[in-house]
């Protein structure tokens, strides 16, 4: 039995995102009003060590689920990166039903910060 092309990728990027680090990390951006930094994704999420929060974000990237923007806007000699949403994982999370209760998401992250 074949499987249609697009259920397997639906398959696919659920399988991806049902790891619960990597759920945590695009709910967080999901709530967030703006491109999140490492360290401000780090301060969102305190529960996840470092390792394992650079460990999902690079899965995250290397999936295609989260944009990695360069940013020189700090006095440091090398650009950091800020992390969103892309057009993926837009669509996946709309599929899901949670852009619908983004403002229930945004009003939990600031009861707990």
């Amino acid at each position: 039995m074949e499987i249609n092309k697009e259920y397997e990728k639906m398959r696919r990027s659920l399988e991806i995102i049902s790891e619960k680090t990597r759920y945590k990390i695009l709910l967080t951006l999901l709530a967030s009003e703006k491109s999140l930094s490492f360290s401000g994704l780090k301060e969102l999420l305190p529960s996840i060590p470092e390792n394992t929060l650079i460990y999902h974000i690079n899965i995250l990237k290397e999936e295609n689920f989260i944009k990695n923007e360069k940013r020189n806007e700090y006095k440091r000699s090398e650009p950091r990166s800020f992390y969103s949403l892309n057009k993926k994982s837009i669509t996946l999370l709309s599929s899901l039903g949670l852009t619908a209760v983004k403002k229930e998401f945004q009003d939990l992250f600031k009861q707990t910060t």
